[in-house]
């Protein structure tokens, strides 16, 4: 990897964009939401501090609300991710990228000093950028998935 991937910071290539959603919205206003924005993944706010609890995405919505047999209409806190990863936009991506790693995550809600949502950084966005080190990234992602599926019977 060369020196520069580790000086570059989170904000310089990090989707500013972000979409977030309630606790208490419903698992069909969060997929109706997706639906609309052209996005996979939302970070959960509590409303009027706006501090990020947690994250959901469309794999969380499939597993966890229509696998398991929960309504539509259960709320976003009975199956969102608590207490999520998270990454500052003055973070390095190396930084970034580690974490991902560490936590098996695709991506990282961009949070401010208050913890509020300002960004999305994708692995995506680390591999449109650093092909290579994008594909170090997500090959050890996908390993550490395997492996953590493997230990509970997932995979057969």
């Amino acid at each position: 990897m060369a020196e520069s991937e580790g000086q570059t910071t989170v904000a310089s290539i990090m989707t500013p964009t972000v979409y977030t959603i309630s606790p208490d919205d419903s698992a069909q206003s969060a997929a109706r939401l997706m639906e609309e924005t052209g996005v996979g993944f939302l970070p959960v706010e509590f409303p009027p501090v706006g501090a990020v609890l947690g994250v959901i995405s469309d794999r969380d919505i499939v597993t966890s609300v229509l696998a398991q047999g929960l309504s539509t209409t259960a709320a976003v806190r009975e199956f969102m991710v608590v207490s999520p990863e998270t990454c500052s936009p003055g973070d390095s991506v190396l930084s970034a990228a580690e974490k991902m790693a560490s936590s098996r995550s695709r991506r990282l809600v961009v949070v401010n000093d208050d913890r509020r949502a300002i960004g999305v950084l994708a692995l995506a966005d680390i591999a449109r950028v650093y092909p290579d080190f994008g594909a170090f990234v997500l090959a050890s992602v996908a390993d550490q998935t395997r492996n953590a599926a493997g230990t509970q019977g997932w995979l057969g």
